[in-house]
């Protein structure tokens, strides 16, 4: 447990903050269908993503600490699905820049973890939809299971996502623009991060606690 005012805390929004900007930049988004690739899916994987899960801490949100709980909550709700949006749109611009380019598709560890992951994201976000909305359907649903399964396949796509993410660094984009020392700082950094919002997701979920019991 930190604070937002320790070091830890400025250490982990600090790294998901600069290798944004620092992704982004490299992206030049708008430069070729392409670009839009890398720039969406560091805005939602990298940023969103760990964001809306850390927002849930009072510690480690970047939310003031006397936002009422709902508020975050619907900065959890809102952002994942922004998240989504651009996950589908930066998938959508590799899919057809590749289509263009005749292309295999799926072929690299990073196509097929980008694979793997949009299944997982889509039946993630799905299942927290039907938890929901759960009182406007006619069937009775455990929506506390609902919850769990939404949880604990948030976990497992925060694996993916950094396993994605690593990849991405021995990919011909990253490594045609930078050094390859900045690869594995960059692989180091995307263990730290996912690691840690993996580790918060499994240390402060009961609903995934009681899986293991």
């Amino acid at each position: 447990m930190s604070n937002q005012n320790g070091f830890p805390y400025f250490l982990v929004h600090g790294t998901i903050i600069v290798a944004t900007i620092y992704l982004v930049y490299l992206s030049n988004p708008g430069s070729s269908l392409f670009s839009w690739h890398p720039f969406l899916m560091t805005l939602s994987m990298l940023f969103l993503a760990n964001e809306t899960v850390l927002i849930f801490s009072p510690y480690w949100t970047l939310l003031p600490q006397r936002f009422h709980k709902q508020l975050f909550m619907d900065f959890h709700t809102y952002g994942q699905v922004l998240a989504f949006i651009g996950y589908c749109i930066g998938f959508a611009a590799i899919y057809v820049n590749k289509e263009d380019n005749e292309k295999p598709h799926f072929k690299s560890w990073h196509g097929l973890l980008g694979l793997i992951q949009a299944i997982l994201i889509t039946s993630q976000l799905s299942l927290g939809s039907l938890a929901k909305y759960a009182r406007y359907i006619p069937v009775k649903l455990n929506v506390g299971k609902i919850k769990t399964f939404h949880n604990l396949l948030g976990a497992i796509v925060i694996l993916f996502t950094a396993l994605n993410m690593i990849t991405a660094c021995y990919t011909n984009f990253f490594s045609s623009q930078t050094h390859i020392l900045l690869a594995y700082i960059f692989s180091a950094a995307f263990i730290l991060i996912y690691g840690f919002v993996s580790l918060r997701v499994f240390m402060t979920n009961s609903r995934i606690a009681q899986l293991f019991k």
